[in-house]
């Protein structure tokens, strides 16, 4: 395929909210070294670099096979930051655990670890363009069981045409005239919300109504709806519909006492796979209903597939296909087979659930939090509704959370605690889980219990692996290595205010000021910016100060393995101080 057809197919990729940084997490890529072939795609190779600047959890570099060429000269810089950009020559290619070719030529260089261009798209557009609309549609129906399907190759390329389907057909009791029907256009319209609706065909061999082709054999009386949703293949093109996949489907159904309806609103267009979901959308599931979907030319990737590529394997090619791909009704009847073999041993007919991973997040834009709307603030004026929700807030109690590592437990963290304790009616200290210091979780959560027990109204909890933890800020365990770059914070951040917070009623999030880690700094940075979003308030405490000395864990850690307990003794509370003198001094 023409690479400008490709950059515009992954540009509509970027437009459905995949993008680049995305695509190296979910590959696991963590060093992606980006190529582009001389000035031709600069512009794109600017647009992937705005990416990278916007989405931060990944940091790739930009190499161009042509050393010649200034990316400069093809991008309007105003303000920008310059793009780093080098010869592909003077890179060791061994740094990089993937080299992204922006292009399909084949480069002379020997690569270990590439992906092109067809192969890139091939990606995109099965996450874009069918994971990511599915994996939104579960999340709406949480309880409906759907696969993805394919369709069987067609094992032969020849010339067979349109001039070869009459007697093609006529090995099966058609008519000409009858051919003529089945393959004549179903009229549609695209609607004001982008579906398309077909229009009522009530021929006999066509069989349209209410926007689906009709299905034979459907019971009056049934639990859960089979709903077919996909492209010409599911519909049964060169078939009447009392022999296409859902009507045999059907019939066997029936015979074998399952409660299932089936419905097929498969439609005869390809390449618009955008139809086929605005028509999924509209669908009203009930759960433990059972949908297939048939997208023509792209495939899944994170959700299960019914593979039926091999389905016609052991019968003859002229048995069960037309033309073009298309299968007549002797294939349609071997599928439907398949699909009731399938659904038997999988025990779909059970009332079991299945699970599928949740949909990927928008990419985030600067540390700015998803949309978060409400559809009660459509009913009432804004300022109104807000004058009373800050009415109502001036009443409830004040429920602080305060975020420490405790490696270990000193004074610093107890005048932290006592300042936050005192302007709050309930206090929740939540302790890092992660077993990434010099002291275990275990001891450190055991000293932050003993220091704040004199204080009535703290609660010490783990911080869990939801967050703080590597999961959700891997950055603030491997801080001494990032102190010069920038280090996304957003996720953790968003983890606090949208989910641990709402749990524990916390209006009000303290931290201790940090003079000297850029890392942790750069993370209240961003709380200061987004809790207040969430309706938190944020208040960050002054550090405490001992013979003009910030009392750091640090500290406390030098002190101990000099052995200077007279220092210890002034900077830690007397229960870590006992604790520590029992565990290295009085063996």
């Amino acid at each position: 395929m023409d690479e400008e057809i490709l950059l515009i197919q992954l540009r509509d990729c970027f437009t459905a909210g995949y993008t680049f940084p995305q695509f190296c997490i979910d590959n696991g890529i963590k060093k992606p070294l980006f190529v582009i072939p001389g000035e031709r795609h600069a512009t794109f190779m600017w647009e992937v670099y705005v990416q990278f600047t916007y989405d931060r959890r990944i940091t790739p570099k930009f190499a161009i096979s042509n050393g010649n060429v200034c990316i400069a000269n093809f991008i309007a810089w105003n303000n920008f930051p310059p793009l780093k950009i080098e010869a592909l020559a003077a890179i060791n290619l061994a740094e990089y655990d993937k080299v992204i070719l922006i292009t399909n030529e084949k480069s002379n260089l020997s690569f270990q670890n590439a992906i092109y261009l067809d192969e890139l798209t091939k990606y995109f557009t099965s996450r874009a363009y069918v994971d990511i609309p599915l994996l939104h549609f579960l999340q709406r129906n949480p309880k409906v069981k759907l696969l993805v399907t394919n369709f069987p190759l067609q094992p032969v390329i020849d010339d067979r045409g349109a001039k070869d389907i009459p007697a093609l057909m006529g090995r099966l009791g058609y008519s000409a005239e009858d051919v003529a029907i089945l393959g004549s256009e179903i009229v549609t319209k695209t609607n004001l919300d982008g579906s398309t609706t077909m229009e009522d065909n009530p021929n006999p061999l066509v069989g349209i109504k209410n926007n689906q082709r009709i299905t034979t054999h459907q019971p009056e009386h049934y639990v859960n709806k089979i709903y077919f949703v996909g492209t010409c293949h599911q519909y049964g093109i060169n078939a009447p519909f009392d022999k296409t996949i859902a009507s045999y489907l059907q019939k066997m159904l029936v015979d074998n006492n399952l409660p299932y309806r089936v419905e097929n609103l498969s439609q005869r267009y390809f390449n618009r796979y955008q139809d086929l979901f605005y028509n999924l959308v509209k669908l009203a599931p009930k759960p433990n209903d059972i949908i297939f979907v048939y997208v023509a030319g792209i495939s899944a990737r994170s959700l299960p597939l019914f593979d039926v590529r091999d389905a016609f394997k052991f019968h003859d090619y002229n048995d069960v296909w037309i033309t073009h791909g298309h299968s007549n009704e002797v294939g349609y009847k071997i599928l439907a087979e398949h699909f009731f073999e399938l659904l038997t041993r999988e025990n779909f007919f059970k009332d079991n659930e299945f699970h599928y991973p949740p949909p990927p997040q928008p990419p985030h834009r600067y540390g700015i939090p998803h949309e978060n709307s409400s559809p009660a603030t459509t009913l009432f004026d804004s300022e109104e509704l807000e004058a009373y929700k800050k009415n109502l807030r001036g009443h409830r109690l004040k429920i602080g959370c305060l975020t420490i590592n405790a490696n270990p437990f000193h004074l610093g963290h107890e005048y932290l605690v006592e300042y936050a304790a005192s302007r709050v009616h309930k206090l929740f200290i939540l302790v890092d889980s992660e077993d990434k210091s010099e002291f275990t979780f275990e001891e450190r959560f055991e000293l932050v219990k003993r220091g704040t027990e004199k204080f009535s109204n703290v609660e010490v909890l783990p911080s869990g692996k939801f967050f703080a933890s590597m999961k959700t800020f891997a950055g603030y365990f491997n801080k001494e290595q990032l102190q010069d770059v920038y280090v996304d914070s957003t996720d953790n951040a968003e983890m606090f205010a949208a989910e641990i917070a709402p749990s524990l009623g916390v209006n009000i999030k303290f931290d201790g000021e940090e003079p000297c880690d850029n890392v942790t700094r750069q993370y209240h940075d961003n709380l200061r910016i987004l809790l207040p979003r969430y309706g938190i308030e944020y208040c960050e405490i002054p550090r405490r100060e001992i013979d003009g000395e910030i009392v750091s864990a640090k500290t406390v850690r030098a002190a101990l393995k000099a052995g200077d307990f007279d220092k210890l003794k002034k900077i830690v509370p007397s229960t870590t101080y006992d604790y520590l003198r029992e565990k290295y001094f009085q063996k």
